[in-house]
């Protein structure tokens, strides 16, 4: 799939003739809220902390982070003077894990829960230069796929009660719908058609409720499956190559 959206960007380049070609690239912090996934999150730690809180169990499991900055990169480029239209692909993932373990009455139990999410979005790009060469803004809209990866073992003494146990296993959920974008761009020229600068943008991804084998997200058994909304913001460095076609 990335190959394909790559493959795209490459090829939309030549479809303008006698204009400037732009092809942009970036790395940056991701932000995202993951509400109902955090609220999942928020269980999970209270049960850890129940559990060593009670006199007969030994070791540590770490808290788990809450979801909200990840790692992104994007692809697009651009055909036009002043105004551009063109392609866009971007990328970003997020994670939180923990893991240890917990001995009772001799017996170790070792716990780990790891949570990955990865976002894929192609999208038709509009963007204008407001200071040629230095100051871009820009529009996108598309459509977005994500993965959510979970993976947990809660291992805990016999006929032990808590309030809540996160579901034991593998899987991976999967959403997709359409997304929309707007950045701007602060462009430092370094040489003939090179710059460097900084992006900062607006996601909106709403993607609902992510399923696999057409079973929702439900990780903590309520019934209401757990939305994945990506909508966010980015920001981080950005490189940018000019040619005249």
């Amino acid at each position: 799939m990335v190959k394909r959206a790559l493959l795209l960007i490459v090829l939309a380049g030549w479809l303008g003739t006698g204009a400037t070609l732009n092809v942009g690239s970036g790395a940056h912090a991701a932000l995202a809220g993951f509400s109902d996934l955090n609220d999942f999150l928020t269980l999970v730690n209270r049960t850890i902390a129940f559990v060593e809180g009670q006199p007969n169990v030994e070791g540590e499991v770490p808290p788990l982070e809450e979801l909200r900055t990840g790692v992104g990169f994007s692809l697009g480029e651009l055909v036009g003077d002043g105004f551009g239209l063109g392609l866009r692909a971007a990328l970003a993932s997020w994670e939180t894990a923990t893991s240890g373990s917990w001995t009772s009455e001799g017996s170790e139990l070792p716990v780990s829960l790891r949570l990955e999410v990865e976002y894929l979005s192609l999208a038709l790009q509009a963007g204008f230069q407001v200071v040629p060469g230095a100051f871009t803004v820009g529009l996108a809209g598309g459509w977005g796929w994500a993965n959510l990866g979970y993976a947990c073992e809660f291992n805990l003494p016999p006929d032990f009660s808590i309030p809540f146990q996160p579901p034991g296993g593998t899987a991976t959920w999967r959403a997709h719908g359409p997304v929309g974008e707007a950045y701007a761009r602060v462009l430092l020229p370094l040489g003939a058609g090179f710059y460097l600068g900084l992006e900062a943008g607006l996601r909106l991804a709403p993607l609902g409720v992510p399923q696999t084998g057409g079973v929702p997200l439900d990780l903590d058994a309520d019934g209401e499956g757990e939305t994945l909304d990506l909508s966010g913001m980015w920001f981080g460095l950005c490189v940018q190559l000019s040619f005249e076609l």
